[in-house]
């Protein structure tokens, strides 16, 4: 009963953020610019790649909390139809989880739907064609994580969400312009990692580690997370374009790390 209940505590909260997160991003109201004597004037590719960079970091924001509030869903749905097949589940949790299931399956399926419209806008749109082959693939790969989920493999569903945000993340390096939204929207991303307490304290126990040292933190430079308490990392990628140099940092069990000129703007658990 207790997993059945944590289960539906977080799909509630999963189906509420695939529903309305993306949405309240795309009515966010863009803060005035304060008056100045000699306004800078916008060209149309410049407006068009301007709101493309916002957009795919909006998405990529979404994709990786998304991913982060799926992980413990996804254990808690597959333990239950374990148990169910064990015939260990009683008759109404076996029911509360299959509406858990298609919640989740709903939830992935909107979020799809905003990663089809943003890869549609690089194909469609001129200004937007030469940085195609970065983000080509997040609408197939959002499919595989659907299919997935519809085949009952919740937990592999995340990997193909993983590399969205992986292709999601080298677009916007690729992308002309100043950073999109600062560090503000992986930091609230980073935030969520308090929720799943269970899960996180299983994998790195806290009693395990210095004191001394920090955990990885958006704006961390690469020295110190190297320092931090991930130490260094198990695989490394590192791509260079005119913009400056995106790295991303494996951790085995821990999760992944991507920096973007030195220093960390995203964390993914």
């Amino acid at each position: 009963m207790k997993t059945i209940l944590f289960a539906s505590l977080f799909v509630f909260s999963l189906s509420i953020f695939a529903i309305t997160g993306e949405a309240q991003k795309r009515r966010k109201p863009t803060p005035k610019a304060t008056p100045k004597p000699t306004p800078v004037r916008t060209t149309p590719t410049n407006a068009v790649v301007s709101a493309a960079k916002q957009e795919v970091s909006n998405q990529l924001y979404n994709v990786n909390v998304f991913v982060e509030r799926l992980g413990p869903i996804a254990v808690a749905i597959e333990k239950a139809d374990r148990d169910n097949a064990a015939r260990r589940l009683s008759r109404d949790d076996a029911a509360a989880n299959e509406t858990n299931k298609q919640k989740v399956i709903a939830a992935i399926r909107v979020l799809r739907g905003a990663l089809v419209n943003l890869e549609s806008d690089f194909r469609t749109k001129p200004q937007l064609s030469s940085y195609l082959s970065k983000i080509q693939g997040i609408s197939t790969l959002s499919a595989d994580a659907e299919d997935s989920a519809i085949a009952g493999k919740f937990v592999a569903a995340k990997d193909p969400l993983r590399e969205v945000a992986l292709k999601l993340n080298d677009t916007l390096a690729v992308l002309p312009g100043p950073a999109v939204g600062g560090s503000a929207a992986p930091t609230r991303a980073a935030s969520t990692t308090t929720v799943p307490t269970r899960t996180v304290s299983n994998t790195v126990p806290s009693t395990s580690i210095s004191s001394s040292k920090r955990d990885p933190a958006v704006g961390m430079t690469t020295a110190e997370v190297s320092s931090s308490t991930w130490g260094a990392p198990t695989n490394k990628r590192t791509s260079t374009t005119a913009n400056g140099a995106t790295e991303v940092w494996t951790y085995t069990g821990k999760g992944t790390i991507y920096f973007f000129n030195g220093k960390v703007t995203q964390i993914l658990r």
